[in-house]
């Protein structure tokens, strides 16, 4: 059984309002997600090589959100996907940006823009890859504790750990 998604409040704002400058796809995206089709149908609707970044888009910025189904992205190895070892290499400054946008955007998404304000704080201010690292499980656990959060943050630390 393949994911089932539904728009948010935000993704009915922004059908009716177009207030969010979604481009196209995202936009036509949106509009198939009605809380009944399966991700497979949606699919088979709309065949486009980027639907996945597209539907990440639409996750992370609020506008749709799983309800029902199971995700149909493979899974992450567990052990590749939660261990968080520290980085071997020095890390480039543009990727450590990336990481604490990363981080902050899914904890906004998440929890809130004020949910966990203290952790927030602690990855703005981190200044290193070493101290970035230090903060992965707190932000694991903060996604975590949220329904979709809980859906996504073992890929999501995926994703971030491979910018660390």
């Amino acid at each position: 059984m393949t994911a089932i998604f539904a728009k948010t409040r935000k993704g009915q704002e922004e059908i009716e309002q177009r207030s969010g400058g979604l481009g196209p796809r995202a936009r036509r995206l949106l509009i198939l997600f009605d809380g009944k089709r399966p991700l497979d149908e949606v699919r088979a609707l709309m065949p486009d090589p980027r639907l996945d970044e597209t539907l990440d888009l639409l996750l992370q910025d609020g506008y749709v959100e799983q309800v029902g189904g199971a995700a149909s992205a493979p899974e992450l190895p567990v052990e590749a996907s939660v261990e968080a070892e520290a980085p071997a290499a020095p890390v480039d400054p543009k990727q450590l940006e990336m990481a604490r946008n990363f981080m902050l955007n899914s904890l906004r998404t998440f929890n809130g823009p004020y949910g966990n304000i203290d952790l927030m704080t602690r990855i703005n201010d981190s200044r290193s890859a070493s101290e970035l690292h230090a903060l992965v499980d707190d932000w694991f656990e903060s996604i975590s504790l949220t329904k979709m959060g809980k859906l996504r943050a073992v890929e999501l630390k995926g994703r971030l750990l491979a910018v660390l």
